[in-house]
């Protein structure tokens, strides 16, 4: 690109453009709709009129047609902004047929993604690991399978729809691929993934169940079948097919004995695992994590406190433990209290003693590390990553934190709050943690909505989630929703197990302030006055008169957005912030650990 770094568009999942690692603000949302129609069809004339249809529909103001042009123009300023008005044309050409993002095929997670598909199928006979293999790539350049942001961007469907049906029949070839070659639990995420977009497509089901069965996961797979049948019965009033029919039989089938012998030891694995259950809600991050982890040496989970980083991390070094010869390494850092502590746990996790190397201890096999909860030790978790990752070729290191590590090499997946509503998420994982405590509980029509309200009270975070549930073991339904008007003083539950900050929510959600300076902490006690929503002129205002001075009101909004206690929210009105629910009651309570003068 002319007069500097290239850039990267991504339009699968949210709609973002990078220069370098850098975030560009497309604007408000109907400049970003013009956007994303280009970018749906990189390299491709999209007519004018075709901008207007996908930016209004059929209900175009009369200045639609100036206003597209308005938009193409501040486009074109963020993408070229060192270029003079008449040359920034490099990015986004126009003729006279329409307007075209002229764009390397490379430079766009669509065009990386059908490029990979093609391979993929090109290879499939002659080579089908490999055509497994670029399967996998072509699915990890997405981030929302059922593009929530685009089908809210635009008005016209086709793209949208098309796009996403891409994404199904790729993910179907993956799962075919993957179970011919007797890798069914590694393809077991995206099977259930694609069978909740596609519920009566049999296919897509019988592929579902024998990764399920394939995975060891028998009765699962029963299950599975007994619940599309009787959805193929009442919906369609059909039987099932030859190919879930088939799938069935395999299951029920007698089992031919397994050789005789000793089964190889899966490697090694030091430190807390997973623990029992299933992971609710992310199973497209689970997806995505995995795939990371093949190409990443330096992967950090960073969220909100409470919102499952620790799970999501743990349950997908589970599933990438086979490619671990050397094992997966656990380390729980929690209490860890600063960077003696550090060394000395990573000496003794690697088999050594305190004073040893850990680089020198790990050796050449291929090992993950997972250094779980360090937000509290960000610099010297950084200087230790990087030391091993320098030293030793065959590491990679997972990490949990509520805050990057800011290495160069540092690949960041944000995980967010559950969503609220639907059969896989916040309200699913709410049934069934209050099954486990109250037998008989589940989601029924009269209190679906009630379930779904507790939820976004306690933001979606999912340790909320469980711990709201869990109460029902003493307190009704009704009574559960008046508590969660007090969640940090009504909500606690017996939790006896370690890490100690995830016993209570007043614990977990302090942890994060405890990791500020007193200042840093000041300023976020005087947010929780604002409403959810805020911009920087509202900070400003309530950040006046605080002692120490005036406050950088940027490069603090920018230090809490790097704490997980903020997010970013882009609109027409600009940049605005926001504040879970939870977190403006922890940061109410600040105020007696940082008293404000007069």
């Amino acid at each position: 690109m002319p007069g500097g770094t290239a850039i990267r568009v991504q339009v699968l999942g949210e709609v973002r453009v990078f220069r370098g690692e850098h975030p560009l603000d497309l604007g408000p949302a109907k400049q970003r709709a013009v956007f994303a129609a280009l970018a749906l069809q990189p390299g491709e004339t999209v007519s004018a009129g075709a901008l207007r249809e996908a930016v209004w529909g059929p209900a175009q103001p009369k200045s639609a047609r100036q206003v597209v042009q308005t938009y193409v123009a501040r486009l074109r300023h963020v993408l070229e902004p060192d270029l003079p008005p008449r040359g920034r044309v490099h990015v986004i050409g126009s003729s006279s047929a329409g307007y075209r993002l002229a764009v390397e095929p490379g430079q766009v997670d669509v065009t990386r993604f059908r490029t990979l598909c093609a391979e993929a199928r090109a290879r499939a006979t002659q080579d089908p690991p490999r055509s497994f293999e670029l399967l996998g790539a072509a699915l990890r350049q997405w981030r929302d399978p059922q593009l929530a942001e685009l089908a809210r961007l635009l008005h016209t469907d086709e793209a949208v729809a098309a796009t996403h049906r891409a994404w199904c029949d790729a993910a179907l070839d993956y799962v075919r691929a993957g179970l011919g070659l007797g890798r069914g639990a590694a393809v077991l995420a995206v099977a259930e993934q694609l069978a909740r977009c596609e519920p009566l497509h049999e296919e897509v089901q019988a592929r579902y169940i024998a990764a399920l069965e394939q995975s060891g996961r028998r009765a699962a797979a029963l299950d599975q079948f007994h619940h599309v049948r009787a959805r193929l019965g009442d919906e369609l009033g059909v039987t099932p097919g030859a190919q879930l029919a088939g799938a069935y039989r395999k299951i029920v089938r007698p089992r031919t004995p397994a050789p005789a012998g000793p089964r190889p030891d899966p490697p090694p694995w030091r430190g807390p695992g997973a623990g029992p259950g299933t992971l609710v809600g992310r199973d497209a991050d689970l997806v995505s994590v995995t795939g990371r982890l093949a190409e990443d040496r330096l992967l950090t989970l960073t969220g909100a406190p409470g919102c499952g980083k620790s799970a999501l991390a743990l349950h997908a070094a589970t599933a990438v433990r086979d490619r671990f010869p050397g094992g997966v390494l656990v380390l729980e850092a929690s209490e860890i209290p600063g960077a003696a502590g550090l060394a000395e746990a990573l000496a003794r996790l690697t088999g050594g003693q305190a004073g040893d190397d850990a680089a020198a201890l790990l050796g050449d096999r291929r090992t993950l590390l997972v250094l779980d909860n360090v937000e509290h030790l960000v610099a010297v978790s950084a200087a230790a990553a990087d030391r091993l990752i320098r030293s030793v070729r065959r590491v990679s290191v997972l990490v949990t934190s509520r805050e990057r590590l800011g290495l160069p090499y540092e690949t960041v997946w944000p995980v967010q709050p559950l969503e609220v509503g639907g059969h896989d998420g916040a309200t699913a994982l709410f049934a069934r943690r209050a099954a486990q405590v109250s037998p008989g509980f589940r989601l029924t029509r009269d209190n679906t909505d009630q379930v779904a309200d507790i939820c976004r009270r306690l933001d979606g975070l999912p340790l909320a989630i469980e711990m709201a549930a869990a109460c029902l073991a003493a307190v009704p339904l009704d009574e559960l929703t008046e508590r969660t008007a007090r969640p940090l003083d009504e909500i606690t539950p017996p939790r006896r197990y370690p890490p100690a900050h995830q016993r209570s929510l007043r614990s977990t959600l302090r942890r994060s302030a405890d990791c500020l300076s007193a200042a840093e902490r000041r300023c976020l006690h005087r947010l929780a006055g604002l409403t959810a929503s805020f911009g920087p002129a509202d900070a400003a205002l309530a950040w006046d008169g605080l002692p120490g001075g005036p406050v950088d009101v940027r490069a603090m909004l920018s230090r809490l957005v790097d704490a997980s206690l903020l997010s970013v929210l882009h609109s027409g009105t600009g940049t605005r912030y926001r504040m879970l629910r939870l977190v403006r009651c922890s940061a109410a309570e600040l105020g007696h650990s940082c008293p404000l003068p007069g």
